[in-house]
C-alpha cells in the first residue's frame, strides 16, 4: 500500500462548481414546487461547499483527522479524505472546526441538515421523524437557505484568497 496525496486545489475547484450547479437546480426544483427535490439539492449544495471551504482550509482539520483512509490499494491522509467527500456524518463536525474561518458555518450546516432530513421524511407535524412540520415551513425555510447560500457564495467569490 502506498500514501497517494489527493489534488486537494482542483477538488477545491470541482467541489465550488458542483455547489453552484447544486444550488441552481434547488432553485429551479423550489420555483416548481418541488419542496424535498428542493431540499435535497440545497443540502447538496451546501455539503459541497462546505467541502470547499475544508480543502482550502485543511489546517483546520489535520489535528482532528489523524491517520490515513484506505481507498483501493492507496492510503489517503485522512484529513484529506474528510475534507474532499464531506461525509454527512461528519458535517457539524467539520463546520465546528472551520467556524473560526468561516462564520455561520454551524448555523448554515445545522439547517442544511434539517433539509437532508425533511427531504427523507417528508413534513411531520409531530415532530418525530422531521422537525418541519409543513410543506409551506419547508418552502420558507429552503428559499431562506437558498437566499444565505447564494450570498455566502458571493462575498466567498469576492474574497477568493482568505479563509472564505
Amino acid at each position: 500500500m502506498y500514501v497517494k496525496r489527493l489534488n486537494v486545489g482542483r477538488l477545491s475547484e470541482e467541489r465550488l462548481g458542483e455547489a453552484e450547479g447544486e444550488l441552481e437546480v434547488a432553485e429551479a426544483f423550489l420555483a416548481d414546487g418541488l419542496l424535498r427535490n428542493a431540499a435535497g439539492k440545497a443540502f447538496q449544495a451546501w455539503k459541497s461547499f462546505l467541502s470547499h471551504l475544508a480543502l482550502r482550509n485543511l489546517a483546520l482539520l489535520e489535528e482532528r483527522y489523524r491517520g490515513y483512509k484506505r481507498v483501493g490499494n492507496a492510503a489517503v491522509p485522512l484529513y484529506e479524505w474528510i475534507a474532499a467527500t464531506a461525509p454527512t456524518s461528519r458535517l457539524m463536525e467539520i463546520a465546528v472546526l472551520l467556524e473560526k474561518a468561516v462564520p455561520n458555518a454551524v448555523e448554515l450546516t445545522a439547517l442544511a441538515l434539517q433539509l437532508h432530513e425533511y427531504q427523507y421524511n417528508g413534513p411531520d407535524l409531530e415532530g418525530v421523524r422531521s422537525k418541519i412540520p409543513d410543506d409551506e415551513t419547508a418552502a420558507r425555510l429552503i428559499a431562506t437557505f437558498i437566499a444565505k447560500l447564494r450570498a455566502v457564495l458571493m462575498s466567498h467569490k469576492g474574497a477568493k484568497g482568505g479563509g472564505l
